[in-house]
């Protein structure tokens, strides 16, 4: 019998003889948190200031990553070179892109 996870607004189903999903479970295993999430506001003045002067930067999160990656698209910047200042795989530039065309 499957149940629901019991965290609130959470819609799937707990893993078998669990009381959370695999997501919420996966999130307490990693960062402590079932709410935990990379995907926060950025600041869009140092997405900016990025974006004009690109270097290699850490401790970004995701979501300043995917906006820097989809600005310097905009200015014709190889996905291998983006990949190269955000520390990513040129694969995950790709398939940003491909995400932000549909």
């Amino acid at each position: 019998m499957t149940r629901p996870c019991r965290i609130d607004d959470c819609g799937t189903n707990a893993a078998p003889r669990k009381t959370l999903c695999e997501k919420h479970r996966h999130r307490i295993r990693i960062h402590g948190d079932p709410h935990f999430t990379t995907w926060t506001s950025a600041d869009p003045d140092e997405v900016d200031l990025l974006i004009r002067h690109p270097r290699p930067v850490h401790g970004l999160t995701r979501l300043e990553q995917r906006l820097i990656a989809q600005g310097l698209t905009a200015r014709d910047m190889p996905a291998e070179e983006i990949a190269r200042i955000l520390h990513v795989h040129p694969r995950t530039v790709y398939r940003w892109r491909a995400a932000n065309a549909t």
